[in-house]
């Protein structure tokens, strides 16, 4: 029987509503994953197509914001490994599945209230809204001169938030 190539897109911590499609082209029956819509951490399967040995094509894909995600393009069941995106139909292969997935580029955010010739005994707390995690400096009470350093905490590319200061007096 002739192999078959299954389209896969994966969506790893993807911000809800991005959409892409992965594609081949190339081959005598051309594969798609269809519209994929991104909801976080979520997957669509395209119908299989049947494709024949000694055939090659590419796999590729269009995406919505592009440059917040970091591509990676893998195949699985096929006997010659994928050469960047062109894919190659071997003899030997049956069933190809080829997965697409995107995974939002992170960075990491750490807020830190630092005193400056400040009254002893004030205290402060800067804080972080808008991203998918809070950052806090947790409460910092003055000495003077000193810092207090919060919990480091990730944050998306593609996100936007407010870094805010409440102060004692």
């Amino acid at each position: 029987t002739a192999p078959t190539l299954t389209l896969v897109k994966t969506w790893a911590n993807g911000l809800n509503g991005e959409t892409a499609t992965v594609t081949s082209s190339g081959f005598t029956n051309n594969a798609s994953s269809g519209l994929s819509t991104s909801t976080g951490n979520n997957t669509t399967t395209g119908s299989s197509v049947v494709v024949f040995a000694g055939e090659s094509g590419t796999i590729s894909e269009v995406l919505s914001n592009a440059s917040n995600y970091t591509a990676t393009l893998t195949c699985s069941g096929n006997a010659t490994p994928l050469s960047g995106n062109t894919l190659t139909i071997d003899a030997a292969d049956t069933a190809i599945t080829c997965t697409q997935t995107n995974t939002r580029k992170q960075a990491t955010l750490t807020l830190v209230k630092t005193w400056v010739d400040a009254l002893s005994g004030e205290t402060a707390t800067v804080t972080s809204s808008g991203f998918s995690n809070t950052a806090s400096s947790g409460l910092s009470t003055s000495t003077g001169n000193n810092t207090t350093t919060g919990s480091s905490v990730a944050v998306f590319a593609g996100e936007s938030g407010t870094i805010s200061e409440v102060l004692s007096n």
